[in-house]
């Protein structure tokens, strides 16, 4: 069966984080659905982000994961 959302791995796009506007290339896609079904609560869908421009973090105020994980609603194709 193919994954749809697999179709955004290398695509251009614009995530709103906590700290800025990132423009970067999805580099994964996960989708978090066992809670799902051992519980029925929503499905997570999440995306893995690489910045286009070189972009440095301030490691007092932001976390370098959070370019990980991004939800799906946090991002507009560019």
């Amino acid at each position: 069966m193919e994954n749809k959302l697999e179709k955004l791995i290398g695509k251009i796009v614009k995530a709103q984080l906590p700290f800025k506007e990132i423009v970067g290339i999805v580099t994964n896609v996960n989708i978090e659905d066992f809670y799902f079904y051992e519980k029925s609560e929503p499905i997570y869908i999440t995306i893995d982000l690489k910045p286009l421009e070189n972009y440095e973090w301030n490691a007092e105020t932001e976390d370098q994961e959070e370019w990980q994980d991004i939800p799906l609603n946090c991002i507009t194709l560019n």
